[in-house]
């Protein structure tokens, strides 16, 4: 019987005292705080370290470090001892998240008492502002990087006057404080002339997008047109030093005035070596001005710095704005009267040849009036993907200006209310070197047609690794468990080495992301997969959808994969590590 199995009543090893007694107990009474990630997990740890505190005498007051060391080389050995017995049971212990949490709790712990040993304040100055540095751009999200520097300002005098002395640790700024931001314009001062890379955002940390209810009003904003343009004037005396912005607003007039103060900035003469732009307007989709509005010339021209564009919801002179050698073309919800012509629309494309990212949600060239008969762009380089929001037959149009043979992630989504089979067909055996797919809510016929053509799909695909799916019919995720050699397929390959000895679709997917489907499916899923001898190693749920998954669910899915909690937004270990690996787990 394997040590992992709940009904064990043996513990799995003495040195874990008291911490042996979860191990028994099944996954769905564990507490949240066990799923490495979330909030919950984040309050654990700061339960330990706050009861930690309460039990330790004030620093200065009585000599601990004698105990404080053994502590510390206690928690090391429990640890080093929790991996040998991972490593005896294999890669079920790997993947198992009891397991992992005991290890990190162990670490956690083992961490607390080390760092009251260190002697921190004995490194050379240089020394203690790279511990900073690290500390302040390792973290996950802005807000984390927002509250580590916060925190490290207020620890002691010689911590805050290093931390203020060092203008590159508060060129990151996010003006997500109240007006007149007197926070974040402090933080734009300490910066210096350091590059700075600038979010605004009119909406707290909490806020949730109102792109599918307009039963609000959108007016109710936070930036008038004059409070925009105070804070543009404000920002821009340093414009030449930022380096990327983000917007982040609900109306046209904050967002038309960064365009237009930009393109002032440009015509003034002052040089703009921006970087990154991100302006997103979250109020009503598709909606623009009208011809009485003249659209920016971004930047005035000044381009050749830029790498990174999204426009989401706003529009630019696409004409008369040079747009060349990005590595990223994000375009959403524009109206197709402000959108680039083809034309324009391959030029960019022809001039951007190591373009890595291309996202298109809801925005799109204007389709030309003739048949399109054009020689498919070829771009190489090009990694993710990114297609939504649009009708069967205009994605297929899109889908033909370009071919991309060395996509690794490939994303379709919103494409509903008609069936999308015949777009599956046309992009079938393109992304051969794929490794992560995403569907959200895809239509695909649940016919023997359908289900054929998402077969043929699948079975281009031998390298994915990593599924997320979202919203999807069932039909449509049953497929992967098809056997191709019913559609014709694989009758010629030397059959795979599985218990059934047949042709498995995506042998090599490891690791599903899951919300708004069914758990007890999943679990089915699943199973069938481990019965064809090509076993998950992760399943992930994302945070909020957590409770949609009942206690049953989660421990049916427990019994065949380990399952975790991913933030929403967030990248998962293996989702980083297929980012950065080869087909042959080589770095690239």
């Amino acid at each position: 019987m394997s040590d992992l199995n709940p009904a064990r009543p043996a513990p799995m090893h003495p040195v874990l005292d008291a911490v042996e007694m979860h191990m028994t107990v099944p996954l769905n009474k564990w507490p949240k705080h066990a799923i490495m990630g979330t909030i919950d997990y984040k309050r654990r740890q700061e339960f330990l370290m706050a009861d930690h505190l309460k039990k330790r005498p004030p620093p200065g007051t009585i000599d601990t470090s004698a105990k404080d060391l053994s502590m510390s080389t206690m928690f090391m050995h429990k640890m080093t001892q929790i991996q040998r017995i991972i490593q005896r049971q294999g890669s079920a212990a790997n993947d198992d998240p009891r397991y992992i949490y005991l290890y990190d709790d162990m670490r956690f712990k083992r961490n607390i008492f080390y760092w009251r040993n260190f002697r921190m304040n004995d490194l050379p100055p240089e020394i203690i502002t790279h511990i900073f540095r690290i500390a302040t751009w390792s973290t996950s999200t802005p807000a984390e990087g927002t509250y580590i520097r916060l925190l490290l300002t207020s620890v002691c005098a010689k911590w805050r006057r290093l931390m203020i002395e060092d203008c590159t640790l508060w060129s990151a700024i996010w003006f997500r404080d109240p007006p007149p931001y007197e926070r974040s314009l402090e933080w734009f001062k300490r910066a210096g002339g350091a590059p700075l890379d600038i979010r605004i955002n009119e909406h707290d940390a909490d806020w949730k997008s109102k792109d599918d209810d307009w039963s609000y009003k959108e007016d109710d904003h936070r930036f008038t047109t004059e409070q925009m343009e105070d804070l543009m004037d404000k920002l821009f005396v340093k414009v030449s030093q930022i380096r990327m912005l983000v917007l982040v607003v609900d109306n046209w007039p904050p967002a038309l005035v960064v365009l237009d103060k930009l393109q002032e900035a440009a015509y003034a003469g002052k040089t703009i070596n921006m970087e990154r732009l991100e302006i997103h307007r979250m109020g009503q989709p598709f909606v623009w001005l009208g011809p009485g509005r003249t659209p920016a010339v971004l930047f005035g021209g000044q381009t050749r710095a830029l790498k990174y564009l999204c426009l989401s919801g706003v529009h630019i002179d696409w004409i008369a704005t040079p747009l060349s050698n990005l590595s990223t073309i994000d375009l959403r919800k524009i109206a197709m009267n402000v959108a680039p012509t083809l034309n324009r629309f391959r030029e960019i494309l022809l001039a951007c040849p190591r373009l890595q990212k291309l996202s298109l949600d809801g925005a799109g060239p204007q389709p030309s009036a003739r048949k399109p008969d054009h020689t498919p762009i070829n771009l190489p380089h090009l990694k993710v993907l990114i297609i939504g929001g649009f009708s069967m037959l205009y994605s297929c149009y899109i889908l033909s200006q370009f071919k991309a043979p060395n996509v690794r992630d490939l994303t379709l989504m919103n494409l509903s209310g008609e069936d999308y089979t015949p777009m599956i067909a046309a992009i079938t055996g393109r992304y051969k070197e794929l490794r992560l797919l995403t569907l959200y809510t895809v239509n695909i016929s649940p016919t023997e047609g359908g289900t054929k053509a998402m077969v043929k799909f699948l079975y281009a695909m031998p390298h994915l690794s990593y599924l997320r799916i979202a919203s999807m019919k069932w039909h449509v995720i049953e497929a992967f468990n098809e056997d191709p050699r019913e559609y014709g397929l694989g009758r010629d390959t030397a059959t795979q080495s599985f218990p059934q000895n047949r042709v498995v679709l995506c042998p090599k997917l490891q690791t599903i992301e899951f919300q708004q489907l069914s758990g007890m499916k999943m679990a089915e899923w699943a199973a069938r997969r481990k019965e064809l001898g090509v076993p998950l190693r992760r399943a992930y749920v994302n945070s909020p959808y957590v409770s949609k998954v009942t206690s049953e669910e989660a421990d049916m899915i427990q019994q065949v994969v380990g399952l975790f909690i991913a933030p929403l937004g967030s990248t998962t270990p293996e989702e980083r590590e297929l980012a950065t690996c080869d087909r042959y787990g080589e770095t690239i």
